[in-house]
């Protein structure tokens, strides 16, 4: 007996224009296309079950070795204009629901309208490092917001397809960013992450070169990471947790008391000096927090071209 057909009506993935197809048997709730890269954008190839997008673009008639991009969109059935399962979306992993800021230094930024689109321009530091395109008028299935940077591998220098312009730009910056423990680009735990991207740009890649150089196949990927951002404190001590004044350093000459830059790799003042002792260091095997003797330090004017630097980055952090 003839299996009952059922018509389905999905979105094109290049044209957004409405097609539908007939199909029997089990119920399906994909419809995949592939990109042959000739020029006619996305064409038919096949059909999926599977519960998630990430699955749907991964079955078997998605591995057609000549086509180089695959898609999926959602199928609803034409009869009663009611979908066949819940409308599927592209499922991000579970560490990707926490919230997670975006990097020091990383912006976005409008461009001008075209055709539909928004253009965003990405850049990292002042420097543009990719373009995002907000496609959510379209409401696709996939993520709204098209990652692209001239630094991605992949096919037309396409990232991928995220819910936000901050998960775009985020995904931007990381092929930018140097390779930690087992090629990780940041701590896994939300907080240590956070932590991490509020660190200036070359204090970040300082941490995961720290990190990768700790990873010996001894130690995990988690403990590298610790590892490398109690390093980086004791580089750049922030100001006393206990009392909450500023940290002052003391060079070697040991004549006037400095500020360390907070945006430098190592040991540096505001003007420049290479700093020996802060006012307080919380030592890496106890977790304790120890202060050299106030005379030392305290008890030492300040530096005329530390403050001068100091007053000219909160004027400029103001503006």
């Amino acid at each position: 007996m003839a299996s009952t057909k059922t018509t389905y009506r999905t979105t094109h993935p290049s044209t957004n224009e409405e097609v539908t197809f007939t199909k029997g048997g089990r119920p399906i709730r994909w419809i995949t296309w592939g990109d042959f890269d000739k020029g006619e954008g996305f064409v038919h190839f096949g059909y999926s079950s599977q519960e998630t997008y990430a699955k749907a673009v991964k079955a078997p008639r998605s591995t057609n070795p000549y086509a180089k991009r695959y898609e999926a969109t959602a199928a609803t059935v034409v009869e009663d204009e009611t979908p066949t399962a819940k409308a599927p979306t592209a499922e991000p992993a579970a560490e990707e629901t926490e919230e997670r800021p975006m990097r020091a230094g990383l912006t976005v930024s409008p461009d001008s309208p075209r055709r539909g689109e928004m253009k965003l321009i990405a850049e990292l530091d002042g420097e543009m490092i990719g373009v995002i395109f907000d496609e959510s008028l379209a409401k696709l299935s996939r993520g709204a917001f098209a990652a692209w940077s001239s630094k991605c591998r992949n096919r037309d220098g396409i990232v991928g397809f995220y819910p936000t312009k901050e998960d775009a730009a985020e995904a931007i910056a990381d092929l930018y960013a140097e390779a930690g423990p087992g090629g990780s680009k940041a701590p896994g735990f939300a907080k240590r992450r956070a932590r991490f991207l509020a660190l200036p740009t070359v204090r970040r890649d300082a941490v995961a070169r720290r990190a990768a150089h700790l990873y010996n196949g001894t130690r995990t990927v988690t403990a590298c990471w610790t590892a490398a951002l109690e390093w980086d404190e004791g580089e750049h001590p922030g100001a006393d947790p206990e009392t909450g004044e500023p940290v002052y350093v003391r060079t070697h000459s040991a004549t006037t008391r400095h500020l360390p830059n907070p945006d430098k790799v190592g040991r540096r003042t505001l003007c420049g000096q290479e700093w020996q002792l802060a006012t307080w260091y919380r030592h890496q095997g106890t977790g304790q927090i120890h202060r050299p003797d106030g005379w030392m330090i305290r008890d030492l004017p300040n530096c005329g071209g530390c403050d001068r630097s100091h007053a000219a980055r909160q004027a400029y952090a103001a503006a």
